[in-house]
């Protein structure tokens, strides 16, 4: 049985509004900040940051240009 969800994380990048879709199982603001990184092309906030206090992972995909992550679930 599949229980992938259909999730749209929205952030910006350098000025620009990106938006994109993801299927997962769940999704929360660590994952979606990883998520936002890598769709923009920068890296990944993964391993000890995205483990870490979320204010961390905040300032680190902040650092790579990676602004106001939000996701919904659709």
């Amino acid at each position: 049985m599949n229980d992938y969800k259909d999730f749209e994380i929205h952030y910006w990048f350098q000025g620009e509004l990106r938006r994109f879709n993801h299927k997962g199982n769940h999704l929360c603001e660590s994952d979606a900040l990883h998520f936002a990184t890598l769709h923009a092309g920068v890296g990944a906030v993964e391993g000890h940051i995205c483990a870490g206090p979320l204010k961390r992972a905040l300032l680190y995909a902040e650092g790579l240009g990676v602004t106001q992550v939000q996701w919904k679930r659709t």
